[in-house]
């Protein structure tokens, strides 16, 4: 590669620029995607020792480089670990890239199924959670659930949520035209700027959609609305138009 310039011992080539550039993009892509989150203050400890690491190694202090190095591994493991909901949700976000997944049609079917189910249990005056998800994740949580794996059934639904069966509690888990799971436990929101008078069921719903890239149908036993929690945010009193539209945009963005 030809060199461009030389800066007393440091010898700079185009593939060297093109190099910067690209990790510069990453680190950018990196800021945007984890800006205003909770992993944002421990990624800019891991640029800082990234930098730090640059320069020991450009002025050959071995040890020093050596020690940013195993600081460095140190600090990706624990950043792992503390932020695997940021993690999931920024993976699940690079996911949905146009150019990353295959288009497909929804099922108008399976929609409409879910859609007549909601408003009945509302009718009904019973609470219920419905999670649809667009691919096969949330492994942990249906495992920890009651196996199901039937078709998408409006009578089902109800049997599930109704009072005096032992699955009512919980949520039911869809994924394409299949029910995987009943009585499955979500995850709380931890947003600390809700409304205090949001329930353990829209806590629970909101939550689910903070952490993947499910879309949660929330019926209120007690107020009887139906509400709907995506991207952590919670759309609430929606009416049926409402949630055709939420529904089957969801399930054409694959």
């Amino acid at each position: 590669m030809v060199e461009l310039f030389n800066i007393g011992f440091i010898s700079v080539t185009l593939l060297d620029i093109i190099d910067i550039i690209v990790v510069g993009l990453v680190f950018y892509g990196a800021y945007l995607l984890f800006r205003n989150t909770r992993a944002s203050q421990m990624l800019y400890g891991m640029v800082a020792i990234a930098i730090l690491g640059f320069v020991a190694h450009l002025l050959d202090f071995r040890a020093t480089a050596w020690l940013f190095e195993k600081l460095a591994t140190v600090w990706v493991i624990l950043f792992i670990i503390l932020f695997q909901p940021e993690l999931r949700r920024i993976l699940l976000y690079i996911g949905q890239n146009p150019l990353l997944r295959w288009l497909s049609k929804s099922d108008n079917s399976k929609a409409e199924e879910i859609i007549h189910s909601a408003f009945e249990l509302k009718k009904a005056g019973l609470g219920a959670l419905l999670v649809i998800i667009r691919d096969a994740g949330l492994k942990s949580i249906v495992e920890r659930g009651i196996k199901v794996n039937a078709l998408i059934n409006n009578d089902l639904i109800l049997s599930i949520f109704n009072t005096s069966s032992p699955l009512h509690d919980g949520a039911i888990i869809i994924f394409e035209d299949r029910i995987l799971a009943a009585k499955c436990i979500l995850p709380l929101s931890e947003n600390i700027e809700l409304d205090p008078t949001i329930g353990t069921r829209h806590l629970a719903g909101l939550g689910l959609s903070e952490e993947s890239d499910a879309l949660v149908i929330i019926i209120s036993e007690e107020r009887g609305k139906i509400s709907i929690a995506y991207q952590g945010k919670l759309k609430r009193d929606v009416n049926e138009d409402e949630m055709r539209t939420s529904l089957y945009t969801y399930l054409s963005n694959r």
